[in-house]
C-alpha cells in the first residue's frame, strides 16, 4: 500500500539520524511515516505514482499530482483559515484535523463535517524525571520567535516577579533567534532580556532530540502562555516528563492533563496576517499568580504531575493515536480498489 507525502521541504526533512530542533510538523510527520512504515504501508515522499498521498502542513505547500486520492493533514490556532487556503483544501478527498478544536474551526470555515481527527503523539524518550527544587527555581519558555508563543509576556511576568533575584531563573529556548526585549516606563527598548538580567537565560542555538530533553529535565515549570495551538507538543512534552505546566487549555486534547490551567478568552488576534480571527488572550496578572502558585506549590504540583506520566504516555503513544487513522487508511484502500 503505497503511501505519498507531500509538504514543505523544511518539514519532509525527517530521515537523519540525529536532527536538530525537529518540532511541529517536521515531528509530526517523521513519526508519522514511521507509524505508517512499521503498519505495513510503503511510504514515500513526493511520488506521483502512489495512489494516497497525504498533504502535511500549510495546505499552500500541499502538491496534489494527477488522480491521487489527496488527504490534507493541517494543524491551525485561530478561528479563521487564510483565504487562500479554501480551494486547496475544498480540492481534498479528506480533511485530517489534529485535534478536535482544529477540526470544529475546519468544519465551520469549511462547511463539511467530514473532517477527521488524527491526535499527534508523544515519544517515549520523554521519561519522567524527579526535580529537586534546589538553589534555583527554573521556568522554562519554548517556542520564541513565534508571537502566538507570548515569549514577551512570559519575559515580562517573570521581571515584575522575580526581578535579578538568583534564587528563580527563567530560560528561553529560542528557534534560532530571540525577540523578547526589556522596556522602560516610557515603552523605550533598554536591551535584550539577558543583559539587563542574570537570571534570564536565551538559548537560541540549536538542540539535539537529547539536549532539549536534558534542558526539560534541568528546569521545574514549564510556562507556555499560548494564544493557541493546532495541537502543542511542548506542553505535552513538559508533562511526559513530570514537569508542572502553566499553559492555556482550550485548544488542547489533553487539558486533564495541564497543571495550571490559564484563565484565557477568545479575542482579536494581535496579528491578523498570520492568524485571522480570534486566539486565546492572556492578562499579565493572571500569568503572574500562576507562577507564584507554581512556586507556592511546587512539591504537589510536581508530585501529581509525574502520577499522570504512564497515563499520558499509554493515551499519547504514536502507535495508538494512530490505530483509528491507519484503520481508515486500510478501508480507503479497499473500497477504492487501490493495488495493495
Amino acid at each position: 500500500m503505497q503511501i505519498s507525502f507531500s509538504g514543505s521541504a523544511e518539514d519532509l526533512k525527517l530521515l537523519s539520524e540525529d536532527s536538530k530542533d525537529i518540532v511541529g510538523y517536521s515531528n509530526a510527520t517523521s513519526n508519522i511515516f514511521d507509524v505508517f512504515s512499521r503498519a505495513g504501508f510503503d511510504c514515500r515522499i513526493k511520488d506521483s505514482k502512489s495512489p494516497v498521498v497525504i498533504g502535511m502542513g500549510y495546505p499552500i505547500d500541499y502538491k496534489f499530482i494527477g488522480d491521487q486520492y489527496r488527504i490534507g493533514y493541517t494543524a491551525w490556532e485561530s478561528t479563521k483559515l487564510h483565504p487562500e487556503w479554501y480551494h486547496i483544501m475544498s480540492r481534498c478527498d479528506e480533511v485530517w484535523a489534529t485535534s478536535s478544536w482544529t477540526a470544529r474551526v475546519f468544519s465551520r470555515q469549511l462547511g463539511r463535517d467530514d473532517i477527521h481527527v488524527y491526535s499527534h503523539g508523544i515519544n517515549h524518550d520523554w521519561t519522567p524525571k524527579e526535580r529537586d527544587i534546589g538553589e534555583v527555581f527554573r521556568f522554562l519558555h519554548v517556542g520564541e520567535p513565534q508571537i502566538r508563543k507570548n515569549g514577551q509576556l512570559v519575559v515580562d511576568a517573570f521581571i515584575e516577579l522575580f526581578g535579578n533575584d538568583p534564587r528563580y531563573q527563567l530560560v528561553m529556548k529560542c528557534g534560532g533567534i530571540n525577540t523578547t526585549r526589556v522596556y522602560g516606563p516610557d515603552g523605550s527598548i533598554l536591551g535584550g532580556p539577558d543583559a539587563r538580567y542574570s537570571n534570564i537565560k536565551i538559548l537560541t542555538e540549536s538542540l539535539t532530540h537529547k539536549q532539549m530533553i536534558d534542558l526539560y529535565h534541568l528546569c521545574h515549570v514549564m510556562v507556555y502562555p499560548s494564544a493557541g495551538e493546532g495541537f502543542g507538543f511542548i506542553p505535552l512534552q513538559a508533562l511526559a516528563t513530570g514537569m508542572p505546566t502553566i499553559s492555556t487549555w482550550q485548544w488542547a486534547e489533553y487539558k486533564d492533563f495541564i497543571t495550571i490551567k490559564l484563565k484565557s478568552s477568545l479575542s482579536e488576534t494581535i496579528h491578523e496576517q498570520l492568524h485571522p480571527g480570534l486566539t486565546y488572550d492572556v492578562d499579565k496578572e493572571e500569568l503572574k499568580r500562576t507562577m507564584i502558585e507554581s512556586v507556592d506549590n511546587y512539591k504537589i504540583l510536581h508530585k501529581d504531575a509525574l502520577k499522570n506520566v504512564n497515563k499520558i504516555h499509554e493515551q499519547y503513544d504514536w502507535d495508538y493515536v494512530s490505530k483509528p487513522t491507519l484503520e481508515r487508511l486500510k478501508k480507503i484502500f479497499k473500497n477504492r480498489g487501490f493495488r495493495n
